[in-house]
C-alpha cells in the first residue's frame, strides 16, 4: 500500500449516539451563563465568535461540555471528573504560554487537546521545528537565531534577502510587511526592534512564492486533507499577524501537481514518524509555482479549527463539517490518552 493510499482520509471517528463525555472548553472570553451569549470583543479578530461556534458545536454532538475562560479552574478539576480538557488558549501573558495547559493537565493526570507537551513544545520553537524537519528530510530554508542586540553584530553565513520573524508565538506574533529584507542592515533593524520586544528572533533566507498549509487529522495514520492556500496581498505574497487573526481575504485550495503532492503526502509521514501522533494539525510551507519548490516553515498543533479556516475548508471536499472534525478530533484524542491515562493514575 502506498504512502499517498494511507494517508488519504477514509473515515472519521464518531461521537456514539449518547456520548457521556464530559469535556472543559478552555479558551478566553468562552461563552458564560445564564444565556451563553456570544460577545465579541473588539480587536479579538474574532476569536470570541469562533469559540462560541466550537463549543456549540461541541454540545450539538451531544457531550456534556463545561466552559471557563480561567486557567486556574483545572486544579479544580480532579480526574475524574474531567474526560478532556479541549483548550484553545494559547496566548497569555507568560512564557511559552501554549505549553501551560498540556503541562497542567499532564501534572493532574487530565486528558488534554493537541499532542504531549513536549511535542506542544517542539512545535512552538520555530528554530528546534526546522531542525528535526532538517533531520527527518524535510527542505527547510537556511536559518539563524538571535536573541540579544550584540547577537545581531555577526550576520548569518548565508546570503538575502531574509526573513525576520519570532522563534516563538502564535499566530505570526511579530511578523510584518517589514519583515522582508533584501540585505542584511535592514533584516538587523527590524530583529532589533524584536528582541526589544523581549523576542528571540529567527532569521531565515527568504523562499519566494507563496503560503500554502496542509490540515491532518490524527488517526492510525496520519490522515492528510489536502492543500490550502492563505490569500495574502502583501509584499512576497507572505502571511502577516493581523492578516493571520483577522483573515480577510480567507483561503482558497490549492490544485498541487502530483509529483508536488506526493512529496507532501511524504514530509507528513515523515514528521508523524518523528513526532506524531497529534489530534490535529498543519503544516505550513512557502511554495514556488515557478519552480515546484516547496520549503517547510513549521506545524501547528491546536490551530484554528473554525468553519472558515483551512481545516474546515479542506474537509468539506469530502462532505465533513465542523462538527465532524470536531467528533474526530475528540474521539482519537480519547483513545490516543486512554492508556496512558490509566498508566499514571499514581501522579498526584
Amino acid at each position: 500500500m502506498s504512502i499517498r493510499h494511507r494517508l488519504h482520509p477514509q473515515r472519521l471517528m464518531k461521537p456514539p449516539r449518547n456520548p457521556t463525555t464530559r469535556i472543559l472548553f478552555l479558551a478566553r472570553r468562552v461563552p458564560e451563563p445564564p444565556d451563553f451569549a456570544c460577545r465579541p470583543y473588539e480587536g479579538d479578530g474574532g476569536y470570541t465568535a469562533y469559540y462560541h461556534r466550537v463549543w456549540e458545536a461541541l454540545n450539538e454532538l451531544g457531550y456534556a461540555v463545561s466552559a471557563t475562560s480561567h486557567c486556574r479552574t483545572l486544579f479544580n478539576a480532579s480526574p475524574g471528573s474531567v474526560d478532556l480538557v479541549f483548550s484553545l488558549y494559547n496566548r497569555m501573558p507568560i512564557n511559552h504560554p501554549e505549553l501551560f495547559v498540556g503541562a497542567v493537565c499532564e501534572f493532574l493526570g487530565l486528558p488534554h487537546l493537541g499532542a504531549r507537551p513536549n511535542i506542544r513544545a517542539l512545535a512552538e520553537d520555530k528554530w528546534l521545528t526546522k531542525l528535526t524537519a532538517r533531520a527527518t528530510g524535510l527542505p527547510v530554508a537556511e536559518g539563524a537565531i538571535y536573541a540579544t542586540l550584540a547577537d545581531l553584530e555577526t550576520p548569518p553565513n548565508f546570503r538575502g534577502p531574509y526573513f525576520v520573524k519570532n522563534r516563538f508565538g502564535a499566530a505570526s506574533e511579530g511578523v510584518s510587511e517589514q519583515s522582508l529584507q533584501d540585505d542584511w542592515a535592514g533584516a538587523r533593524e527590524v530583529a532589533a526592534k524584536l528582541i526589544g520586544r523581549g523576542m528571540t528572533v529567527l532569521i531565515e533566507a527568504y523562499a519566494p512564492g507563496i503560503d500554502i498549509t496542509v490540515p491532518v487529522l490524527g488517526g492510525e495514520q496520519p490522515m492528510m486533507l489536502g492543500v490550502v492556500h492563505p490569500r495574502s496581498d502583501r509584499p512576497g505574497g507572505i502571511i502577516t499577524e493581523d492578516l493571520k487573526r483577522n483573515d480577510p481575504l480567507g483561503y482558497e485550495m490549492f490544485d498541487c501537481a502530483p509529483m508536488t503532492r506526493d512529496a507532501i503526502v511524504a514530509d507528513v509521514a515523515a514528521l508523524w514518524s518523528a513526532a506524531g501522533p497529534m489530534d490535529y494539525t498543519r503544516l505550513d510551507y512557502r511554495f514556488d509555482p515557478a519552480t515546484g519548490k516547496r520549503t517547510f516553515l513549521e506545524f501547528n498543533i491546536c490551530c484554528h479549527i473554525g468553519r472558515s479556516g483551512a481545516i474546515c475548508l479542506a474537509a468539506s471536499q469530502f462532505g465533513w463539517s465542523q462538527a465532524d472534525i470536531l467528533g474526530h478530533v475528540v474521539e482519537f484524542s480519547l483513545q490516543r490518552q486512554r492508556i496512558n491515562t490509566e498508566a499514571r493514575r499514581w501522579v498526584r
